[in-house]
């Protein structure tokens, strides 16, 4: 294995023309590469003073969907990272339009809603722009002399989450990208089998880092069989990465977890470290519990409400939580804590209201935890009793901005960006056209990262948390507000000060609303491990919440993840969080998108006036526990708590007095992370969809011999669905998560009856190390080496 990386590279992603590499994301130590070799269609120029590659296609033609960008070291080892052939195309957009108009422009998902630089041209009344996009859907409206408008020729939209509508985009994926699949069914000895749908070119294959010989690979028919090469059993966990392509498609990737050289088939082997098999519990700390009073220190004002005053949530009360079995129970293995560092002991007026600092968010110190949350030692306690029940606790960060009264700010006007920009207007939300400068308030400076000195201390001081405490990584705020400068030099440092010197993984995850383009940037070995997918999310909420909603809308976005982030990606999946109203307040139909949500939560209490609204909230939970990604809970969604918009969306929790039906949304989000801790297909499996229509959908995950079918039925009558199943799932009798809701299997045909807001999963768990796991065609295939 080498040392010249830690863990295994993410691939590259190329551009049609262009695609700059930091090598430094990758490679520990620049200094020691002595070449570099891209394949045939694909120039590489060297920056090695900035430790740049561009990797300039001059052929897109002769580039194979998968490749590998070759490095060889001066000590005479080399390794490997896949670069994947543009998925881009160029697709013509139109619009006609009455009038005169002096501009238009058009912004959406693909662009990240930002309309700079996509201004149409027109001819006859006829807007057109030259697009450079994947296959997908992606919602997008026009702006026509400055107003936005929907698409007037475009008669397909979706809900935007805010009382409106978008028009909708669809650029539809070759027919050979659909029927290209490739599933791991058996293994035994040293050798792995997949299965495989679909005519494809080739395959590459690689153990960590390293593309494995063709002497280790057989493709024979329909089957691929994969030699794990010996090397591997010296590691404790290693992994074997498979991609299976076509001339202008590639099957979902494979990851396959070694233990020893060995397929890992048992979720017990999995570790702190196998960040795959996360689920994620993000608790607001001041809301959550409090387990130690003594420090309980409200501002002190009549005037502010207590939506907005500290509540007495603390680090002791997560540590109580956890020494209960509460969390434990839940089945979450990840605690994302709300940031603990000190904030105002003050207040903000704005808005006709008094805002303390009570969610942490306003750094007045940036190295200290705040009182009201508790001490270094309770921090210590606290993080030592998650890691003795295999919790790993990742830490919210701050690093965009500063309270006012923050030294960091306050001794050094000029560490930060300017308030006001040099046509006078105030830098304050403008979140695209600033970018990386714009303040979120007056009282909040935006930290300037092209200082040296900004970028070294706020760096040094992330990587300190980690340090001091032991924790297992960071959920980043404001990500795409902040260079990639700032990224990469934090990432750098935590590989080579924590991860290589205790061999530990860590993970962190950014809050970044764009397009999966601009997601992509922000992922890679050397800047996150992924970001919150809201994307999906925004999906999974109308899909859920209108019966009208087809499946296909929510299949299509899963589909584009793992396309953009692949099959075994490290998005986070969430129930909601605390800057959105809750999932519930809709589905329980107290709260309409129409309304303003923040509006409603000041002026009345929303509840869950319809308890079908618990119903839909754990059709939402399954389908995030059951989907490629990391689910995240936001603490209250596993008991259906309501609220509107923020502060509404923030009351403190329950853990008592809870109403029947809390206690059966509490049940089953239990049951549901429970069964995903321990179903490897559900951490590692492929992801197939078997049947969808409007209100019902099925589908698959495989790894190995372990498979999960998931059946949801959104509507509010009872459904029968009838579908065949791919032979490769019928091998063995299924086992039901939900015993009152049997099937029947008739060869390959498929019938369950699905009661109303209802769910159902079958599956298997069996060892595939064991011949007898195989059909007899499997085990002759072993026998062909």
């Amino acid at each position: 294995m080498s040392k010249h990386v830690f863990h295994i590279t993410t691939p590259i992603q190329l551009n049609i023309s262009q695609t700059i590499v930091h090598l430094e994301d990758y490679i520990l130590d620049c200094d020691t590469i002595s070449s570099l070799s891209a394949p045939d269609g694909i120039k590489v120029w060297e920056n090695k003073k900035e430790n740049l590659v561009i990797l300039d296609v001059s052929d897109n033609s002769v580039i194979h969907t998968v490749d590998v960008l070759h490095i060889d070291f001066t000590d005479g080892d080399s390794i490997d990272i896949p670069l994947f052939k543009s998925k881009k195309i160029l697709y013509s957009y139109s619009v006609f339009l009455d009038g005169f108009h002096n501009s238009v422009n058009i912004a959406g998902d693909f662009n990240s809603w930002n309309p700079q630089g996509y201004s149409l041209h027109a001819e006859n009344g006829v807007w057109t722009i030259e697009l450079e996009i994947e296959p997908g859907n992606y919602a997008y409206q026009l702006i026509v002399d400055g107003n936005w408008i929907t698409d007037p020729h475009n008669k397909y939209t979706i809900d935007n989450g805010y009382g409106g509508y978008n028009s909708l985009l669809n650029i539809p994926a070759s027919d050979n990208t659909k029927n290209l699949h490739a599933t791991p069914i058996g293994c035994i000895d040293s050798n792995i089998i997949v299965h495989i749908d679909g005519d494809i070119s080739d395959t590459i294959v690689l153990w960590q880092n390293t593309v494995l010989p063709l002497h280790q690979k057989l493709l024979y028919g329909n089957r691929l069989m994969i030699t794990i090469p010996p090397e591997a059993k010296k590691e404790k966990r290693s992994f074997i990465r498979c991609y299976c392509y076509s001339e202008n498609s590639m099957a979902q990737d494979i990851l396959v977890p070694l233990e020893k050289g060995k397929v890992v088939q048992d979720a017990k082997q999995l570790t702190i470290n196998d960040k795959e098999a996360q689920i994620i519990y993000f608790i607001l700390l001041d809301r959550f519990y409090n387990g130690n009073t003594k420090n309980d220190k409200p501002i002190s004002d009549s005037d502010i409400h207590a939506k907005l005053n500290f509540h007495g949530g603390d680090i002791a009360g997560v540590t109580q939580k956890i020494k209960d079995g509460y969390i434990p129970l839940l089945g979450v293995n990840t605690l994302w804590i709300s940031p603990i560092i000190k904030n105002p002991d003050g207040y903000v007026e704005k808005n006709e209201h008094k805002y303390t600092g009570y969610h942490g968010y306003w750094p007045v110190d940036s190295e200290k935890i705040d009182e009201r949350f508790g001490t270094e030692q309770e921090m210590h306690e606290m993080v030592s009793e998650a890691h003795s029940r295999n919790i790993s606790v990742i830490l919210d960060y701050v690093a965009n901005h500063v309270y006012k009264d923050n030294p960091i700010y306050a001794d050094h006007h000029e560490r930060a960006t300017d308030l006001f920009l040099p046509d006078g207007s105030m830098n304050i939300g403008r979140w695209e056209d600033q970018r990386y400068t714009t303040w979120f308030d007056d009282f909040l400076p935006t930290l300037d990262f092209d200082i040296p000195e900004v970028l070294e201390m706020m760096t040094d001081i992330a990587a300190s948390w980690i340090k001091k405490y032991h924790l297992d990584g960071f959920r980043h705020d404001a990500t795409k507000h902040i260079s990639s400068k700032f990224w990469r030099t934090l990432t750098k440092k935590l590989k080579h000060e924590v991860m290589l010197k205790e061999s530990r993984r860590l993970f962190q995850i950014g809050e970044t609303f764009g397009g999966r383009e601009m997601l992509q940037s922000y992922i890679n070995s050397g800047i996150h491990d992924g970001q919150f997918s809201f994307n999906v999310y925004y999906e999974l909420r109308n899909t859920f919440l209108y019966e009208e909603v087809p499946f296909s809308s929510l299949t299509t976005a899963i589909l584009q993840d793992i396309q953009s982030f692949g099959a075994h990606n490290l998005m986070g999946n969430i129930t909601g969080n605390h800057d959105m109203p809750r999932f519930i307040s809709y589905a329980g139909e107290d709260l309409l998108m129409n309304q303003n949500a923040e509006h409603e939560g000041w002026n009345r209490h929303i509840t869950v006036e319809n308890p079908v609204g618990y119903q839909k909230l754990q059709l939402l939970t399954v389908c995030i526990a059951t989907i490629p990604g990391i689910p995240v809970i936001y603490y209250g969604d596993e008991i259906g708590m309501a609220g509107g918009g923020d502060p509404d969306n923030r009351r403190p929790m329950r853990f008592e007095k809870l109403n029947e039906h809390e206690l059966k949304n509490l049940s089953v989000t239990r049951k549901i992370l429970q069964f995903r801790n321990h179903s490897l297909a559900l951490i590692y499996g492929d992801f197939f969809i078997i049947h969808e229509d409007v209100q019902q959908v099925v589908y698959s995950r495989t790894y190995f011999c372990s498979t999960a079918i998931i059946i949801l039925n959104k509507a509010s009558v009872e459904a029968t669905v009838s579908c065949k199943l791919p032979k490769i799932l019928c091998k063995n009798d299924f086992s039901l998560l939900e015993e009152d809701i049997s099937y029947s299997l008739s060869s390959q045909n498929l019938t369950i009856t699905m009661p109303p807001y209802s769910y159902q999963i079958l599956y298997t768990q069996i060892d595939c190390s064991k011949p007898s796991a195989f059909h007899n065609s499997d085990k002759t295939f072993f026998n062909l080496r």
